[in-house]
Order: structure tokens, then sequence, then C-alpha cells
């Protein structure tokens, strides 16, 4: 363990966070047998459903409607209870009147499909989702300590002098700098390569889809980009056909895809055998299932749900993400991890702005801003043509200038002052034929 892991690993266990404890538990599940692990998970399952219904009225009546009644003691199957939906989630924070267990705090997702999801989780939660992530990435040499060049998007609103300078020292810990890639135009991909050169990274880890347009914007301009990582991430999003190779080759290292959210961080991510994601288990229970709730056979098609195994401030029980995807069969990777897989994610594709000058801004950035304003109950951008779009947004209350100025403001600053920008307040969010709101809608498409 380096130097800078053990200064942060001890200062997590001193604050009682357990943060130390943690992460030796995690590393010593990595050595666990496949059966050993399936059982912790299948026992984490079973506690976390007691734990819930015991905590969360809304959740027991949401079983007590769907089973007839509450569960007697003994083994629950899965397929028994109710999957836990966005809709749900939202009714539940609206009526929690303060953190349900002490010390829990507000976390949000970025809203990708438009309707942010905010919910409450436990510090102890937050340490367990952060050394699954650590040793998820220590596969791609990617974890705290190695260094590490971020691609990433940078806080919506300004912080105060005491905030970014504890970043700066935590990113500093963390042996990683970060690059803003809100307004990804050819400048800022020219400045990413120079900042690239100068902090010669171990790995570089981006959006997927930003990793694809910088290795498009290298191959076209030979030359700017002088240093090579020995590994980049992917998160976020999948890469087109032919991405993975375009990547590797422009950009020179080998590619490892991860798949996450807010709400649960890490749920898998690639090895070295890149033959699916191996599902971070000991805090997740993942299930692929169909319309009804039911799994699916290995091979086929459905939709992923997730349980926070470790989450004891939010019922994330069966919690549908939003996501299609399929299980791998045979289960266990040849790598000789204890982890199973999930062979591969469907309907994550990238949603995008395009500006006046023909640049895009993804849609995730407008999500990870359009989060930190809690009046925004949902949002969707239509986009007639790149000169203008217009923000739908569900608010408790009527729009007015002052409401939005300090949005159009923040948006401005990352799209420029060319785009022309609206906004409405509407009841709905318009939807496809399957019932998915898409965050970006364009007219005439």
């Amino acid at each position: 363990m380096n130097a800078c892991r053990w200064v942060q690993n001890l200062y997590g266990q001193l604050r009682g966070w357990h943060r130390w404890t943690i992460r030796k538990q995690v590393a010593e599940f990595a050595r666990w047998q496949p059966q050993a692990l399936a059982e912790l998970n299948r026992q984490l399952f079973q506690q976390r459903v007691a734990s819930a219904i015991r905590t969360f009225p809304l959740y027991a009546e949401k079983i007590r409607h769907q089973m007839g009644g509450l569960p007697e003691n003994g083994a629950i199957e899965p397929g028994q209870l109710p999957l836990w939906t966005k809709s749900d989630q939202r009714a539940l924070f609206s009526v929690l009147i303060g953190p349900p267990l002490p010390g829990s705090f507000v976390h949000a997702s970025g809203g990708s499909t438009g309707e942010p999801t905010r919910f409450y989780m436990t510090r102890e939660s937050f340490e367990w989702r952060m050394a699954v992530a650590d040793r998820g990435y220590s596969w791609a040499h990617a974890e705290e300590g190695r260094r590490s060049f971020y691609v990433w998007s940078t806080p919506a609103r300004e912080l105060s002098r005491m905030t970014a300078w504890k970043q700066k020292w935590h990113h500093r810990l963390q042996n990683r700098d970060y690059f803003d890639l809100f307004h990804f135009n050819n400048e800022r991909k020219k400045e990413c390569c120079k900042q690239i050169n100068r902090f010669k990274p171990e790995s570089v880890v981006s959006y997927s889809g930003n990793l694809y347009e910088l290795a498009g914007f290298v191959r076209d301009h030979p030359g700017g980009l002088q240093w090579r990582p020995q590994t980049l991430v992917g998160a976020a999003e999948g890469l087109p056909p032919g991405g993975r190779e375009l990547v590797e080759k422009q950009l020179g290292g080998e590619v490892f895809m991860s798949y996450g959210s807010r709400e649960f961080m890490l749920i898998g991510m690639e090895c070295e055998k890149h033959c699916g994601y191996h599902i971070s288990t000991d805090t997740l229970y993942v299930e692929v299932v169909d319309d009804s709730g039911q799994p699916v056979k290995p091979g086929d098609v459905g939709r992923i749900v997730v349980t926070d195994l470790r989450n004891e401030a939010n019922p994330f029980i069966r919690y549908e993400i939003g996501d299609l995807g399929v299980m791998a069969n045979p289960a266990i990777c040849s790598c000789g991890r204890p982890f199973p897989l999930l062979a591969r994610v469907e309907g994550r594709c990238g949603e995008y702005v395009e500006l006046p000058d023909r640049t895009r801004v993804t849609a995730i950035f407008i999500a990870h801003l359009l989060k930190e304003f809690m009046w925004i109950h949902g949002f969707q951008i239509v986009q007639p043509n790149n000169q203008e779009i217009t923000l739908r947004l569900i608010t408790p209350e009527a729009l007015n200038r002052d409401t939005v100025s300090e949005v159009e403001h923040l948006l401005r600053e990352k799209m420029g002052a060319e785009i022309r920008i609206r906004f409405e307040r509407v009841n709905e969010l318009e939807k496809t034929v399957s019932g998915k709101t898409l965050p970006i809608v364009r007219l005439g498409h």
C-alpha cells in the first residue's frame, strides 16, 4: 500500500468511519470462493429486506400490497418482492421529514433520464462503495494513489475557498488530476492533451463517449498527445462498435469498461479478460429480470435491478435502474475472481446538445448541473436545431426570471453565449412508446 492510501485509510479509521476495516474486508472478499461469496450475498439480501420493512413504512406497505401481507420469518425469494422504481423513490423522499438514521445524508443521481433521484445514505455505505470502486479500479491500475488523470465533470456551482482547498489536497493525496470536459470542443481537447502530457498519468479515466471523441481528435491531429497511459477506464456509457479499438490505438492504453450509477457507484468492472463486468456482490445484489420482475435466463436480455446491501438509510431493494442487461453464462470469469459476471449492458446511449459551432455537450453534464437545484423535479431538453434549446421543467411553482437565472448562467458558462436558451414549465415529460423519458428530444428526428 502506498503512503497516500495509507494516510487516507488511517484518517478514515480514526474519524470513526471504519475505513481501514472495510477496505480490509473488501480485499479479503476478492479471495473468497465463489460459492461462499454467493451465500454471503443471499444472507445480506435477506437482512436488508427485513431492515427496510422495519425502517420504512412506505416500503412495508408496498410489500404488503404485493404479497397480501408481510413475509414470515425465513428466506424470501427476490422474485416475491416488488420492484422499487424511481417513482417509488421520489414518493418516499417527499414524505421523509429528515434523515431516517442518525448521520445519514442526502445524495442525488444526475437524472440522466430527466428525473433526478434523491435519497439518503449512511457514511458506512459511502465507505463500502468507495472501497469497492477502488478495488475494481485497481484491476485497471487506476486505484487511489496510482497516478490517474480524470477527464471528468467539475462541480456545477463554485466551491467555497475552504472546500476548494480541501478538494485540491484530497486529489493530491489520491495522486489524481482533473480536467473539466463539459464543453469538449477541439480547443479544449488540445488543452486536455497538453495536460496529459504534463501530468504523465498511468491511467486516464473518463466518460466513455469523451474517450472516443478524444481518440478521434488525436487521430486527426497527430503529435498533440505525446504521453501514452498504461490503461484507460470508460464510465457512464458504452463505446460504439469499433470504439474500443480506436481508443486503444490512438490514446495508447488498454481499455477497461466500468458500469455504475450515482445510486450505487460501481456496480461492475471489467478485468483483464474483458469478458463482462464483475458484479460487486459484497455490496450489491444484482438481477436481470423480465417485465414481471422474474429472473431471466443467463444470455437473455432483461431489466437490471439492484439491491444495495450496505445502505440502511434507503430501501433500494430490487431498484429498477433503467438499463437493460444480460447475465453471463458461465457466470464466473477465467481470471479466478469470485465475482459473477454481467455479460453486457444495453440501452445506455450517450445523449448530447449540439452547439452553434457544431461541437457537442453530453447530456450527462446537463443532468449533473440540474440535480443541484432541489426545485427541479424533472427536466427534458428540446432541441429543434443547433441554435436553440428549450428546457422543459417540472417544478412545484411557476417559473420566473429569478428562479431560472442561475440555471441559465451556469449553462452559458459551459455552452457559450450564442445558443438561445428558453425555459418552459410542464406537468409531464414526453416519453417514448416504451415509457422511457428521454433527456433530449430532437424535433424533426
